[in-house]
């Protein structure tokens, strides 16, 4: 297994974003999993002029944070391929100017928490958050997938 599992009472989500330069549009991929590696959640969603990766990386995280809050989820472990977001949203880099926005809005939903650390994976123990984002170029706006997931992610989650 690439991957570890969360903590009992925890939940561990993987997360990516990826950008499609000429169709002005970028994509999310996340993947919700719990201490058993039972997958909870699995979904893709496209979002329309972001044209930056590092941009892109910071949508993705607020989004799938936006997720787990409407589950009622109280104690979570992000993973995620971007080192450079993990350090600014743990305080050890300052971000530039224009990730602040989205930093900010991080923030004000991480107070629903009562704990969530943000933990860097490579790209290997990412693919599937990673497949997901890619396929959001295929979807209108978000599709979800709620304990179960998509057949053409079945590889990728059986390898990690």
């Amino acid at each position: 297994m690439i991957g570890s599992p969360p903590p009992t009472c925890w939940l561990k989500l993987n997360v990516d974003g990826t950008v499609f330069g000429e169709l002005h549009k970028a994509g999310v991929g996340v993947i919700l999993r719990d201490e058993a590696g039972k997958v909870i959640l699995a979904a893709s969603k496209v979002e329309f002029e972001v044209n930056k990766t590092e941009a892109i990386e910071m949508l993705a995280i607020f989004r799938a944070l936006q997720l787990c809050t409407s589950m009622g989820i109280h104690r979570l472990i992000m993973e995620l391929d971007c080192l450079m977001d993990i350090q600014v949203l743990n305080n050890e880099l300052v971000s530039d100017a224009m990730l602040t926005p989205f930093v900010s809005e991080i923030r004000k939903v991480l107070r629903v928490f009562v704990e969530c650390k943000f933990q860097h994976v490579y790209r290997e123990g990412n693919q599937v958050a990673h497949i997901l984002a890619r396929y959001a170029w295929n979807v209108e706006n978000i599709s979800i997938w709620n304990e179960c997931y998509p057949e053409f992610i079945s590889q990728a989650v059986w390898l990690d």
